[in-house]
């Protein structure tokens, strides 16, 4: 089945405007999805086509994608973009898809709002990074302020990759780079440093059922750590793992993606 917009726009957020896009049923279940760092509404691209059954909303939080950037950002101002854009579209009882920071984002979001979250589902969701993380996070803050995106861009995709991935899935590997490249530096910058400050979600506030996906070949969100991550949601929380898959789960195993996206928003 095609994927066909049925509805984009804006919304203000704190200082920012944000972008969103709405598809599917208009009366089926909502899924709201949340990128990660360096992505953008077209991380989930390769998925939406198989999930029109539902009502799909993408957004780009605060200085990614094509939302302005903000003067500051942080994990919670990022949970305020997702909930102005649910306002906006007048939505409530959704699911959830976060990736990377937006795992993270998901959390919190489930946390703060946990009447209103049905069930997530988590790829390779990050955890507030060991102070040698936060580091490097700002580390690379600093070098895309410097010398903008071109200069981390084929570093940071090439290590998100499983190696076989990034040898025989060259349009995904293109459609992360490109992603990646067309960044606002300072947006991303922002997003380093909200990801470097970041702080657990309560973990006991969140009451919905979460599946956590990990990939085996995650170098940033190993299998490790998803488990801990399942462990802290309690009995809740299951975890899967996605053989030779790397960081960009829906871009590596996209039909993976959408089996456990489809079994558990059923």
């Amino acid at each position: 089945m095609a994927s066909k917009l049925s509805a984009n726009g804006y919304v203000t957020s704190s200082d920012s405007k944000l972008y969103y896009e709405v598809e599917g049923n208009s009366d089926g279940p909502t899924i709201l999805f949340i990128h990660g760092l360096g992505g953008t509404t077209n991380a989930y691209q390769p998925i939406v086509p198989d999930l029109q059954d539902y009502n799909i909303v993408r957004f780009d939080w605060g200085g990614h994608g094509r939302s302005s950037t903000p003067k500051t950002t942080s994990i919670e101002s990022y949970v305020a973009d997702a909930e102005a854009v649910l306002n906006e579209l007048k939505l409530s009882n959704v699911y959830v898809v976060g990736h990377s920071l937006g795992g993270l984002v998901a959390l919190h979001f489930a946390a703060k709002l946990s009447d209103k979250v049905k069930a997530l589902v988590l790829f390779g969701p990050i955890s507030p990074p060991p102070e040698a993380g936060q580091q490097g996070l700002k580390g690379r803050a600093a070098a895309v302020r410097e010398k903008g995106m071109a200069g981390i861009a084929d570093t940071v995709v090439g290590n998100a990759f499983a190696a076989e991935s990034y040898k025989s899935r060259r349009g995904e590997v293109a459609l992360a780079r490109e992603m990646l490249t067309r960044q606002d530096p300072e947006g991303y910058a922002l997003a380093c440093e909200a990801a470097a400050n970041s702080t657990p979600p309560a973990f006991d506030q969140i009451k919905a059922k979460v599946v956590v996906v990990s990939g085996k070949e995650d170098k940033v969100s190993t299998v490790q750590a998803g488990e801990t991550t399942t462990q802290k949601l309690g009995s809740n929380a299951k975890q899967e793992v996605f053989e030779g898959v790397g960081h960009w789960h829906m871009l590596e195993a996209t039909e993976k993606a959408i089996e456990i996206i489809k079994a558990t928003f059923s």
